[in-house]
Formats: structure tokens, sequence, C-alpha cells
């Protein structure tokens, strides 16, 4: 009798627990299968690296997996709340230590869904100008002009605005140049336009020269004006700048006209 109870309650004891036990492993696994495919075609779609719909599905599949072990837990009458306030203590303090991590995470998706800029683009973010090297799931590198490679956390292309001269077609450069206040206007234009029409890099019907305004100078206030010009790579702005400057200057000096600064 006692032997035939004993095989009783093991079997109640199987139906009771064990089999819900599986029953809900069954079903978490179906569940995870069905959204990381789910999940993998839509990176494949959108263009999400490799690695980053792995992880993806990484962090899908542990959700679930949490979900079932919570289930399972109650199953086996063990205190589900106690659990879950610990482990949210735990999940806070592991949150708020790693806040930074998950921001430039999150960026770094949206960075490879949206695609601002490619590999290879030409950006400007927060003053910083380069090309762009890499781009990963926590960070972009973006190499400089003068070679220095500098790393970027994806929340900063969330926060602030970005350039991408490499999609623009074109970059807009300004000169600004004071000269006294008595000087002729138009012949500084005529004399400007002239002397720059015929270099190469510069697009010839995007040239423009304004005045934009008065500069104090002493007693005296100089007017500014501002020669803008259109090239094509941005990379080639300073070099062209230069020359661009040292044209006008040329031709300053032919006709006798001394600007009272530029830059």
């Amino acid at each position: 009798m006692v032997l035939e109870s004993l095989f009783k309650d093991g079997i109640t004891l199987l139906i009771k627990e064990i089999i819900p036990v599986i029953i809900i492993v069954l079903i978490a696994s179906v569940i995870a299968k069905i959204i990381t495919t789910i999940a993998s075609k839509f990176g494949r779609k959108s263009g999400l690296p490799e690695n980053v719909t792995r992880l993806i599905n990484k962090i899908i599949t542990y959700f679930i997996a949490f979900i079932g072990l919570v289930l399972i837990l109650d199953v086996f009458k063990f205190n589900i709340n106690t659990f879950l306030a610990s482990f949210g203590i735990m999940g806070l303090i592991i949150g708020l230590s790693s806040q930074a991590i998950i921001s430039n995470f999150i960026a770094g998706i949206l960075v490879m869904l949206e695609k601002p800029f490619y590999r290879g683009d030409i950006i400007d973010i927060s003053g910083v100008q380069g090309t762009v090297e890499d781009i990963s799931i926590r960070s972009t590198r973006v190499k400089t002009i003068d070679g220095k490679v500098i790393t970027v956390p994806n929340s900063t292309f969330t926060t602030n605005s970005v350039i991408n001269y490499s999609k623009s077609g074109k970059i807009q450069v300004k000169i600004p140049i004071t000269f006294p206040p008595d000087t002729d206007l138009e012949k500084i234009k005529r004399i400007m336009i002239t002397a720059t029409r015929d270099i190469e890099e510069i697009r010839p019907y995007h040239i423009e020269v304004f005045a934009t305004g008065m500069v104090l100078s002493g007693i005296a206030k100089n007017i500014t004006v501002e020669f803008r010009f259109w090239i094509v790579r941005f990379i080639d702005k300073d070099r062209i700048s230069s020359h661009v400057l040292s044209r006008i200057n040329e031709a300053f000096k032919k006709e006798n006209i001394i600007p009272a600064s530029s830059t």
C-alpha cells in the first residue's frame, strides 16, 4: 500500500509539475524560434549587419527564457515576488551602470536602420569632420583630414545634427574679407569673381559675393564682404580656399586695393 501510494503521488507530481514544465519549455522554444526568424528576415531586408542581428536574437532568446523561468518557478510554488524583487534590484543596478552602453547600442541600431551615412562618407558631427571608416553597434570611427582617428559614440548621432557632405553633392565655402568703409563694393565683387572664375575645382556658376555687415575697427566701421563658392569634395576645402584667397589677394594688389583683413 505504501509503494502504491508513493507511485500514485509520483504520477500526480509528474502530471502537476513536470508536464507543465515541459510544455512551458516547448512553447518558449517555439515562440523564440518564430520571433528570431522574423527578426533575422527584418535584419536582412533593412541591411543590418549579421553580428547585430545575432545580438538582437540573443537578447530576444534570453528575454523569452527569463519569462519561461518565471513560469516554471511558479509551477514549483516558488515565491516569484521575492525572486522578481531581487532580480529587479539587481537589474536596476546593472541598468544604471550600463546606461551609456545601452544608449549607444540602441543608437547604433537606429543608425544602421536609418543610414544617415555610409562607410566612406564625409560627415560633420559636433565639430568632428572626416571620413567614416567603420560603423559598429556601439560607436562610429571617423578619420579626420589631418589623419586623426576619432571614435564617436553612436548616441551622439541621435542627439546632434549630422552633416553628410557626400550626400549633398556640393559644399559651400565662405571666405569673409573686411574692407575700409569707402571701398567700391561693385569693383571688389568684380575683381573677386574674375580672379577665381577659371579655378578648375570651383563651380563657375555658383560664385557669389555679398556684403554681410559692418565690423567696428577703432573709431571706424569696416565692411565685411563674404566670398562664397561651391566645390565638390569636402576634403579639398582647405586647399582650394587657400588657393582662392591667394588669387584674390594678387588681384587686389594689381588694383592697389588693400583689405582691412581676410581669413
